[in-house]
């Protein structure tokens, strides 16, 4: 009789540490630099891809625009996890603003700046839709909590980047 309860209490004993390591998991960061050199860290972060699209015979007017999430660089028809990984972005002055003049990976090296395809972006969008990238963001929230942002790549004009130093993003370590 006595040796269900010691069996019971020895089996939540050992069950607890591995609880308890699961819950403390820290969740997935990713630091950014910025050109100012202040450092920003983004709690459960995602990169946000913006697009707009609209009917082929219709007015760009009616453009909706639309968000595809994840964790992995889409750019033209290649994906790049970024676990691990460092993306480093380099501006160049245009006029009154800065353009993206070259990403590179720590692992894959210098990178080509080009739109997502429209199969990985936005793969249900009809035959008959428009498909126009706009920018890549990445967002998550701060260790206070609060909802940040940035832009990091323009793949249109109509979207400016990194206009100031304080939202710039120069470097990006993804632990």
């Amino acid at each position: 009789m006595r040796l269900l309860p010691i069996l019971s209490l020895s089996t939540v004993l050992l069950l607890s540490p591995l609880v308890l390591s699961a819950q403390e998991a820290p969740p997935s960061l990713a630091t950014l630099h910025l050109a100012d050199g202040t450092t920003v860290a983004l709690l459960e972060w995602r990169l946000s891809y913006e697009f707009a699209s609209w009917r082929k015979n219709d007015q760009i007017s009616n453009a909706k625009s639309e968000t595809t999430n994840g964790h992995s660089l889409l750019l033209g028809k290649k994906s790049y996890p970024l676990s691990g990984e460092i993306l480093s972005v380099t501006h160049q002055e245009d006029g009154d603003s800065f353009r993206v003049a070259a990403i590179s990976l720590k692992k894959a090296g210098p990178v080509k700046i080009e739109s997502p395809d429209k199969r990985a972006i936005a793969p249900n969008l009809d035959k008959d839709y428009i498909y126009q990238p706009r920018s890549l963001d990445i967002s998550g929230k701060t260790f206070s909590g609060i909802d940040r942002s940035f832009c990091i790549v323009s793949f249109s004009a109509l979207v400016d980047c990194g206009r100031t130093e304080t939202t710039r993003v120069v470097q990006i370590d993804f632990n």
